[in-house]
């Protein structure tokens, strides 16, 4: 078998080292990985491959291959991964304290972890969980944060937050409530008193710094909506997963950035809007999200997602019927 046959797994290998969910790589520098490897093919023919691993990889909920456009060049990006750089901070800690492994048994599984991470991820977090280990405190490390966040629930007790919000970080003050884990990581659930809504998500892997205050947290109001986030994993993991089309007005840009992030691949309309290409999980969460946008937001695309709209529409418009 020829090396050209085996270009998609060249491909697929090199950007499971080399991308992630902040870090891309351009067709340029996909075909030089290959060239280097002795595998001639041309760059055009780079996104059929593209798209032939992501066709084999349809099914698989930790693993996909998506594109954006910057600096107008099309780059790609491998994300969802089995596990990403937080669960295996939190498990490689985790594995100094069992007891029945040996030192050995320790570091072969270790490397298995960081196996799954790009080198990106792996850069980042080797050095701090270096300095988080020979730290006999563990201050700061994220079996530290669980145990502080874990310790105000139980004591009622409100969380100062140091929380970096599209790289500015701020100071937030919380309620909690639940910490609760998905597909896309795990969250703090509570009453962010800087917010108006009554409950808010907080990622743990964007924490800076945990402080326990002495007050007395603020009860919960909207015990439906705090159960709704809590079971949102268990509802069909977010739905089926798919890429949406739709166009928003500068009104709510920053309502669209804070749910899918600056990454988002987005271009302007000559009448001032802006069109976007986001990768979501289509579910009723997302068709909330969209109904409480309004008329500042249209769905152009994803076929799954508009029948669930209309299904709704006519379902209301026949309950309200009958009231």
């Amino acid at each position: 078998m020829s090396k050209k046959k085996d270009a998609s797994l060249y491909i697929l290998k090199y950007l499971f080292k080399e991308t992630d969910e902040e870090h891309g790589a351009a067709t340029a520098d996909i075909a030089e990985y290959l060239e280097k490897r002795d595998i001639r093919l041309n760059p055009r023919t780079i996104p059929l491959s593209i798209a032939s691993i992501n066709e084999f990889l349809e099914g698989c909920s930790y693993m996909e291959i998506i594109s954006y456009i910057q600096n107008r060049k099309t780059h790609y990006k491998l994300i969802d991964r089995p596990l990403d750089s937080t669960d295996v901070e939190m498990l490689s800690l985790a594995l100094n304290s069992v007891k029945s492994l040996t030192k050995k048994d320790i570091k072969n599984l270790k490397s298995k972890l960081y196996s799954l991470l790009s080198r990106h991820s792996l850069e980042k977090i080797i050095p701090a969980l270096s300095k988080k280990e020979n730290n006999s405190d563990n201050s700061g490390t994220v079996s530290w944060y669980l145990g502080q966040i874990n310790r105000a629930i139980e004591k009622g007790l409100k969380i100062s937050l140091k929380y970096n919000s599209r790289n500015e970080i701020k100071i937030r003050t919380l309620s909690p409530y639940k910490l609760h884990t998905n597909s896309d990581g795990t969250y703090i659930l509570g009453k962010c008193h800087e917010h108006d809504t009554d409950i808010s998500r907080f990622r743990l892997d964007r924490i800076k710094e945990i402080t326990i205050l002495d007050e007395k947290l603020t009860p919960c109001e909207n015990t439906e909506e705090l159960e709704d986030m809590i079971n949102l994993s268990k509802d069909m993991s977010f739905g089926e997963k798919g890429t949406i089309i739709f166009t928003f007005t500068k009104q709510i840009e920053n309502v669209v950035y804070d749910r899918y992030g600056r990454d988002i691949r987005v271009s302007r309309l000559p009448d001032g809007r802006m069109r976007a290409y986001a990768d979501d999980y289509i579910s009723s969460t997302l068709l909330g999200w969209i109904f409480s946008l309004g008329e500042d937001i249209e769905i152009e695309g994803n076929q799954t997602l508009l029948n669930m709209m209309k299904e709704s529409v006519d379902k209301w418009s026949q309950k309200l019927k009958e009231d």
